[in-house]
């Protein structure tokens, strides 16, 4: 801060000592704390100074002291100038502002960040003198748009494009009971629109201006100007404020003040001029009207050309009516709109036709014209708004839309595949690829109907639409899921039995094949060691023949091959009941032993082979197998007199399969079948296989040998 009094003698408190160590403490602190201090303690004296501050900088509540013109006042805020820029200020809550124009001001307070640039708070303004306005900073209603003219003092040229008188809305100031000299008497004030190419700019002045004399008058104005910002501190867009006593400059009066003039074509909107003519003025046409849309925008149709036309007015017009338009001509999309119009209706006609469209190409002569187009509905979306539609037609899409209101609330069902005629005001589609230069023909269109009767459908959809094919296929799928689903589910189920089924049968195989190698060891030891003494006896007694008589030795003869028998027999039932050879070797290995065990000594030709990756399976159907094996051996051993027999078994992933075929003299399948005592072999294997879920096939023909085929799964 500065000091009052700079030649004031240097006074040490009483602990002058202790005073010296903190001096000479602060001689050896870091040379910036000074500065940081000297930092902290600085006063901003200008504008520019303050609007020179980051937002973070300016939040931290700088000292200032400004000078400068007071400008204008809002409640709780003013706008001043001084000799480098404009400023923006609030005030306490509890603070009088009570100063005008040209009043030389002084302000002490901080910096504030602000909304948009940095501004200030007042703690303190007093009024110091009086001062001229200062000058204006030339700039065009673009350079407003740029956002860096805030609170700047600014004078702008333009055409004023609308004229609106407002009543005062400023609230009543809270502090004029308390001082009279703060009461001011309600007045209109005026909201102009002023445009300057395409750029254009609102301006609240402080005065009422005739719109006879200034709407459509070039003038040149002052102002503060202030942006609309949003949450990001970006400018949305400026406004001008004029300030008590400013009245705009005429440069150029109005061209066109009423409807009396003669009307201007359509078609010679924004088009070359050699003599340069008066661009951005008003202008009067006249048409038929095609579409009125209240409040918003009307179209309408001359002898030339159509036109659209935006305008605020609410008077409602029908198709027929003809009306004269003032507004100002600017580029549309294709084709020139007028901007900011008001109408007037002059008489009324019948309900003008459509332009039926054969080719795309003919939008460009009817741009904002009413037309009629037949096409195929692709698509329908409903929004609250509007409905959009998509069409195939005229060898391109077609975009459609309909308002939707209250007098839309009952829409009909188009659907999607219907050929329909479309009518509706026409404009080039937003998608068509705008050239660089040159001459541009458009390739899209888009229609916006009047009303729901201008869609009528001339063939209806099929009722094999895609979306209910879609829908179907739809259900289809989901048929189709369910019931693989439920197969799935049954499949594992049965598998799920079948395995408890085969875990049963093994257990219970188990349990009888372990009783039958009891019983076999008990008849090995008992049964069958009895008869081999038998035989061991009577075969001493053959030795001792002498003594016996011819009788009697022929009879010991037939006992002693009566045991043999019967051992062997006994042998026989024991293997058969004792599945000894599974319990050293895989299924493949025992069917070779079994087959070189029952053709060894004859002339029979016999082969065994494994194909496949070997593996061990379930005990209940290796045995199974096994036996079937060796019965269907057994039977072309006895009954076939083959000159050769082959076995082949084949390991699959999941399943095994068993072949016994030979070359003998076959039988009758169907003969043996009604022979009970021939088929018992067949009717064994056929029990076998059945016991472990597997499938049997018996192939022999009277004297071209026998196959049998059996498959069985793991």
């Amino acid at each position: 801060m500065r000091s009052n009094s700079p030649n004031r003698p240097l006074v040490l408190p009483a602990s002058g000592l202790f005073a010296i160590l903190l001096g000479l403490l602060a001689l050896t602190a870091p040379a910036q704390a000074p500065a940081k201090e000297a930092e902290s303690r600085r006063v901003l004296t200008t504008a520019a100074e303050v609007r020179a501050l980051t937002p973070e900088e300016a939040d931290q509540g700088i000292p200032i002291r400004l000078r400068g013109c007071f400008m204008t006042r809002e409640l709780s805020s003013f706008a001043m100038i001084d000799e480098t820029d404009g400023i923006f200020l609030f005030t306490e809550a509890d603070f009088v502002i009570d100063f005008q124009p040209k009043d030389l001001v002084e302000v002490e307070g901080v910096t504030l960040a602000g909304d948009y640039a940095p501004c200030g708070v007042a703690h303190s303004v007093r009024r110091i003198g009086y001062t001229d306005m200062p000058e204006p900073r030339p700039a065009t209603i673009a350079e407003l748009h740029t956002g860096q003219l805030d609170a700047a003092w600014v004078e702008v040229t333009g055409i004023v494009r609308s004229i609106e008188h407002l009543p005062d809305t400023v609230p009543e100031d809270p502090y004029a009971a308390a001082d009279p000299s703060l009461v001011t008497e309600p007045h209109d004030y005026t909201l102009l629109k002023l445009a300057d190419g395409h750029s254009e700019v609102a301006v609240e002045l402080q005065e009422v201006l005739d719109p006879k004399k200034y709407l459509d008058a070039k003038i040149r104005l002052r102002g503060i100007n202030f942006y609309l910002q949003n949450d990001n501190r970006q400018a949305v867009r400026p406004i001008l404020h004029s300030t008590n006593g400013i009245v705009p400059e005429i440069i150029q009066p109005p061209l066109t003040t009423d409807f009396s003039g003669p009307p201007r074509p359509v078609s010679s909107l924004i088009t070359f001029d050699p003599t340069g003519g008066h661009p951005g003025h008003r202008v009067h046409v006249r048409g038929v009207v095609t579409h009125h849309r209240p409040g918003q925008a009307l179209w309408i149709r001359d002898e030339t050309h159509s036109l659209q036309i935006h305008t605020t007015q609410a008077d409602h017009l029908v198709p027929g009516d003809i009306v004269d338009a003032l507004g100002f001509p600017e580029m549309g999309t294709y084709s020139p709109v007028l901007q900011d119009a008001v109408f007037r209706r002059s008489d009324s006609q019948s309900s003008p036709d459509p332009v039926r469209l054969d080719d795309i190409e003919m939008i460009t002569q009817h741009d904002s014209n009413l037309v009629l187009v037949e096409a195929r509905l692709v698509e329908v979306q409903r929004y609250p708004e509007s409905v959009e539609l998509t069409l195939q037609g005229l060898g391109t899409t077609i975009s459609a839309s309909l308002p939707t209101g209250s007098e839309t609330t009952d829409l009909p069902n188009w659907e999607a595949g219907s050929t329909v005629s479309v009518s509706g005001i026409a404009s080039v589609g937003v998608e068509d690829t705008i050239p660089r230069n040159g001459r541009w023909t458009p390739q899209s269109l888009h229609i916006l109907l009047r009303s729901p009767g201008d869609l009528a459908v001339i063939v209806p959809a099929p009722w094999w639409t895609s979306k209910r094919i879609s829908y179907a296929l739809a259900l289809v799928l989901t048929l189709a899921v369910i019931t693989i689903a439920i197969v799935v589910l049954l499949s594992r189920r049965r598998i799920h039995e079948q395995k408890q089924q085969r875990s049963m049968a093994e257990s219970e195989f188990s349990a009888i094949l372990n009783e039958r190698n009891r019983v076999a060891r008990e008849i090995h030891d008992t049964l069958a060691q009895s008869i081999g003494a038998i035989s061991v006896q009577l075969e001493l007694v053959r030795t001792d023949a002498s003594n016996l008589s011819d009788g009697t030795l022929k009879h010991v003869k037939t006992a002693h091959m009566l045991a043999r028998n019967a051992l062997t027999d006994a042998r026989d039932s024991i293997w058969n009941m004792r599945s000894q050879v599974l319990e050293k070797h895989d299924l493949g290995e025992a069917l070779k032993r079994i087959v070189k065990q029952l053709t060894d000594g004859t002339e029979i030709v016999a082969s065994a082979q494994v194909e496949g990756q070997r593996r061990r399976l379930p005990p209940i159907v290796e045995n199974n197998l096994l036996r079937i094996g060796q019965e269907a051996v057994t039977n072309a051993c006895k009954h076939a007199n083959p000159h050769r027999i082959d076995v082949t078994i084949t390991y699959h992933k999941r399943r095994v399969e068993l072949e016994v075929s030979d070359d003998g003299n076959g039988f009758d399948p169907d003969a043996v079948s009604r022979d009970e005592n021939r088929s018992f072999g067949l009717v064994g294997m056929r029990e076998r296989i059945e016991l472990i879920g597997g499938n049997i096939e018996f192939r022999s023909a009277i004297g071209k040998g026998t196959r049998i085929w059996v498959e069985a799964n793991d």
